[in-house]
């Protein structure tokens, strides 16, 4: 039985794990990716009983449970310095408390009791240790009442489990930066440690052999006997509330409902692993029962999925904020932020239809997507989360365009980006780690096998924050230059595909941008100028005097976006801010403004026979314009695209904020 404090799970997140030792994987360690099953056109609406209130005249409720009889809570007052907290008991048919338990106060005059949980003969609570921050007590209470029994004293404890022998709990110990996963038996005695580190330790579950919890390394697992924890998932899109099954693992990540094998591995047809649910707001708590995984969103909706997938329901919508939620076999119990505990049958729901205009989810979960390409058959990008040490680590992906689980190419890499592919091979440049204020040499050119092995360093000690080019025979980067010049020693350079030494396309460039080539010239933006240059080596030309970013190129010219103004004020505001965008032939002569957008400018450019497309975080959607020019026309709304690509029948793009890997037909 699995429970978490909700008020201080945000605390001090996973900043604490920078000194964080590697954990032991289990093979293979994959995140999970699967998208929900698709939703039926036309579902079945059935509609539950409407809420009722169960009790009311509470303080401040928290936590909620429930066993055959009873439904239990816990009520923090209005002062945990008071000490007029509660913990509840009362007949799930309602009416009149036990007896022996007046008005059904199972414990009072308590410091601000929050989490819960129940075993056969037992209640299990968390309160606050009076006076003192951070410091919680862990006690037990037998339901028919009673005097309590403190089991942990004086721990900053984020949540608790209990099983038939024992109760286990997590701390996150902000003075010593460290956090632990321990147990001990419920009837008291020496605490046992089952993991610890530098770091915070959160939510924890149990099974009958295992225990599993989130940290910073991810969603974790150790058996309950003693061993090395291994890493289930990633710690990605802040984890928490995790809750178990006989088979899988849930818990919530932003704006997902995350659903693994507790055995781990690789997301396949046979294990539901992955998002279950994507594009939630507000997710709030989370319980599951032997068919459906329930959750709390926004505006108090009280909502449903089947572990297998399909339609999402709206069961209800509670009046107020909802705190915590339990299930039993007939109905859903909530606690709600004011002062009333609900329930509702559980059976039913409205399903929720989500209209994406055709779109079709390629990827869900991908923490921090910072660039992204295509071939003819798949999609690939690149991601970068950066840890408490400052260092960006991420992987190099693909998926296929028909949709499947991705495939990592390259883990483990010191924040990749600017990806690009030809025909056998993706490159990228891992910005690798500061090595001065403003500089990074630390960066390199790094190639994989589209089909997979070992990645290959093609050029070392370069500027992370370089932009790739390719052509049949070699890679081209710019190279920012060093901050003592203010970037007035930059250059471009190239390497063959096969490796060997870096050799020099132009020097004395001041910060150049964008790079793209051709059969026969290198294009790059530098200080506000587009210019060209013989790959075999030749003076620069310049092509426009009125550059900007995003160089991409066709037969006949090249296309980049250029910022016309900047917001003036603190804040950033579209009204304030213009960028277009422009042509001008390989040949040079006067460039041509094709089209103008609030916001600035895209960050990626996509090209097919007829059109070219963009986004922006003021575009709301995605854009197209007739290369030879007219009126632009919005092709994907109601979306904010981080990157894009197009092919002759369909656009795709990245949602970074809850990382979504999309395609849909143009």
């Amino acid at each position: 039985m699995k429970i978490f404090i909700a008020f201080l799970l945000l605390l001090a997140a996973v900043a604490c794990n920078a000194f964080t030792p590697a954990p032991t994987l289990l093979p293979p360690l994959a995140t999970p990716t699967r998208a929900p099953i698709p939703i039926p056109s036309t579902p079945t609406l059935i509609k539950s009983s409407a809420p009722i209130v169960f009790a009311s005249g509470q303080i401040k409720t928290w936590s909620v449970a429930a066993d055959d009889a009873f439904v239990y809570w816990t009520d923090c007052g209005d002062n945990p310095a008071a000490k007029n907290g509660k913990v509840m008991r009362v007949p799930k048919s309602g009416g009149a408390p036990p007896a022996t338990i007046a008005q059904g106060v199972l414990v009072a005059n308590e410091s601000c009791p929050t989490a819960l949980a129940l075993d056969v003969d037992s209640v299990y609570y968390l309160a606050n240790d009076p006076g003192k921050s951070y410091s919680m007590n862990l006690k037990r209470i037998a339901k028919t009442g009673g005097a309590t029994a403190t089991l942990v004293a004086g721990q900053d404890i984020r949540s608790f489990a209990v099983d038939d022998a024992n109760v286990y709990w997590t701390i996150c110990d902000l003075t010593r930066g460290t956090g632990a996963v321990s147990k001990m038996p419920k009837q008291g005695g020496a605490a046992i440690t089952l993991d610890s580190n530098k770091g915070c330790f959160f939510d924890v579950a149990v099974d009958a052999a295992n225990a599993y919890w989130i940290e910073g390394r991810g969603i974790m697992r150790a058996a309950k006997s003693g061993g090395a924890a291994v890493v289930l998932a990633p710690a990605q899109f802040h984890p928490r509330k995790l809750v178990l099954d006989e088979t899988n693992a849930y818990w919530i990540a932003d704006a997902y409902i995350m659903q693994i094998a507790k055995t781990g591995g690789a997301p396949s047809s046979t294990t539901a692993q992955g998002a279950l649910v994507a594009g939630q707001k507000d997710i709030g708590d989370l319980a599951v029962d032997r068919a459906n995984v329930y959750w709390t969103g926004a505006s108090g909706a009280l909502m449903k999925i089947a572990k297998s997938g399909g339609a999402p329901s709206l069961i209800a919508n509670a009046p107020t904020h909802v705190n915590a939620i339990a299930v039993d076999d007939a109905n859903i119990f909530w606690t709600t932020l004011g002062n009333a505990v609900m329930k509702i049958d559980k059976a039913g729901g409205t399903p929720i239809v989500t209209d994406q205009g055709g779109a079709t989810p390629l990827a869900f979960a991908q923490a921090n997507i910072n660039s992204f390409a295509m071939d003819d058959a798949n999609v690939y990008w690149t991601t970068c989360r950066y840890d408490s040490d400052r260092i960006g680590r991420g992987a190099v992906v693909k998926v296929s365009k028909n949709g499947g689980a991705p495939t990592t190419l390259a883990a483990n890499q010191l924040c990749p980006k600017n990806v690009v592919v030809d025909a056998t091979n993706v490159y990228w440049i891992v910005e690798g780690r500061e090595t001065g204020p403003g500089d990074y040499r630390d960066g390199a050119v790094m190639t994989v096998a589209k089909s997979g092995g070992a990645p290959v360093t093609l050029a070392s000690k370069q500027d992370g924050r370089a932009n790739l080019a390719v052509d049949d025979a070699n890679v081209y980067w710019t190279d920012c230059g060093t901050t003592a010049r203010k970037g007035e020693d930059g250059a471009v350079f190239k390497v063959a595909k096969t490796g060997g030494a870096p050799q020099v396309v132009a020097t004395g460039q001041s910060c150049p941008g964008g790079v793209a080539a051709d059969a026969t010239n290198v294009y790059w933006q530098s200080a506000g100028t587009i210019y060209k240059a013989d790959k075999r080596g030749s003076t620069p030309v310049a092509l426009a005097t009125n550059g900007g970013s995003a160089l991409v190129l066709d037969d006949a010219n090249v296309y980049w976006a250029r910022v016309e103004s900047a917001s003036r004020t603190t804040y950033r505001s579209c009204a304030d801010e213009r960028s277009a965008l422009y042509r001008v032939s390989k040949n040079g002569g006067a460039t041509t403004k094709l089209a103008d957008w609030q916001g600035l400018s895209s960050a990626k450019l996509a090209l097919d026979a007829q059109n070219i497309y963009w986004a922006n975080d003021c575009a709301n959607g995605i854009w197209k314009i007739v290369k030879t020019g007219g009126e632009p026309t919005q092709v994907v709304s109601n979306v904010i695209a981080r990157h894009i690509a197009a092919d002759a029948t369909h656009i795709y793009w990245v949602v970074s904020e809850d990382g979504t890997v999309m395609k849909r037909a143009k």
